[in-house]
């Protein structure tokens, strides 16, 4: 869906730097670290997973809420992760109150409907992307942050999840990350050591991530051993590789690319 020409093409965009490191420092800002939802879904897994059910419960559901049986068939059809790890999944979200039962009329199964709490933190991460999306293309993410809720919980979720659907796979542009990204914290380790620029500690990393010490040293070692990560010497800390600049603006130009296939769908001009 997005190929290489329009990945080279957003890449040469002159903004591109100044977006990845702004969309690059929302995400260390906004990690999520909690220990239970990290363990029962990796990072890119979670993103996916709110997906759907964002997408489920709006388009599909026409804004009733979604069945946790719907969401299992979705995220075992899509590769996503295994339907006892989505039950679970969702059972961390209700606990965290970011679902909520919804009104039962007689159905089988009872409805689950995002929080205002969970579309709160939704539209706070997407605002944070806008924000360096507008380096690229301003007038886009300038209408994106005026965008009412049904247009960015329906029409931008509805275009994402489909991407999704049709094989975009950001780590198809991106392989070196796979790894990476299905460890803990994996990939926003590697993210931030774009966003701050210098030497980081791994007794640091593990504070701010909410993971042991240990498992710093194995994402890092592995990122090492591909040149996205550098230890410096007597292995006080970890700086960016010569490979990590290049391979996350292969992986953000399709994030952005993504997203603007979403805005440009959910402009009124374009329904």
């Amino acid at each position: 869906m997005f190929g290489a020409e329009a990945i080279n093409d957003l890449m040469a965009a002159p903004g591109f730097p100044a977006a990845i490191h702004a969309a690059a420092g929302n995400a260390v800002r906004l990690y999520d670290g909690n220990w239970l939802r990290n363990r029962l879904l990796n990072d890119r897994g979670r993103f996916l997973a709110v997906l759907l059910i964002l997408d489920l419960h709006f388009t599909e559901g026409g804004g009733k809420g979604v069945t946790g049986a719907r969401l299992r068939r979705e995220v075992v059809d899509l590769g996503v992760c295994s339907a006892g790890r989505a039950t679970a999944f969702l059972a961390a979200l209700r606990f965290k109150h970011l679902l909520a039962v919804g009104t039962q009329h007689g159905a089988k199964e009872r409805r689950l409907m995002p929080s205002a709490a969970l579309l709160q933190m939704h539209r706070e991460r997407w605002n944070g992307m806008f924000t360096a999306i507008a380096h690229i293309d301003a007038s886009a993410a300038n209408a994106a942050i005026a965008l009412p809720d049904e247009a960015l919980f329906g029409i931008c979720t509805h275009v994402m999840a489909d991407c999704f659907r049709q094989g975009v796979r950001v780590f198809d542009a991106t392989p070196e990350l796979l790894a990476l990204a299905e460890r803990d914290a994996g990939l926003v380790m590697l993210v931030s050591l774009v966003a701050n620029g210098w030497t980081v500690s791994a007794t640091q990393l593990a504070r701010q991530f909410s993971v042991s010490r240990a498992h710093v040293g194995k994402v890092l070692r592995l990122a090492e051993a591909q040149g996205l990560a550098c230890c410096e010497p007597g292995r006080s800390g970890y700086r960016a590789g010569p490979a990590l600049g290049p391979v996350l603006a292969r992986f953000y130009a399709v994030v952005f690319l993504t997203f603007l296939a979403a805005l440009k769908k959910a402009q009124p001009h374009e329904r």
